[in-house]
């Protein structure tokens, strides 16, 4: 029987935790508002107002919405993550 010693979970950089929190927050956004947004509209009756040849089932309307506001939302959240990390410090404004 091989016994390997527990090292204790791997430090995830700043780049990493940055970016997992932006998918994840990102996600989370996209599941809500795809809920919303679809209980108001039917992605079928939505297709036609694009281009009346456009057959799309509800499933993958479903999808490329969720897909849709995943990237909006990801743009935001991204945009924000970055304006919080290149933020002047607190500290050096009370110095100067």
């Amino acid at each position: 029987m091989i016994q390997e010693e527990y090292r204790g979970a791997r430090q995830w950089s700043r780049n990493r935790q940055a970016i997992a929190i932006v998918v994840w927050i990102s996600f989370l956004s996209a599941a809500i508002g795809t809920m919303l947004f679809f209980a108001l509209f039917d992605p079928v009756s939505l297709s036609g107002i694009f281009d009346e040849d456009l057959d799309i089932g509800r499933e993958a309307g479903y999808a490329a919405g969720f897909f849709f506001f995943w990237v909006l939302s990801g743009f935001a959240s991204a945009v924000t993550a970055w304006l919080v990390r290149t933020a002047p410090g607190r500290d050096k404004k009370r110095r100067g």
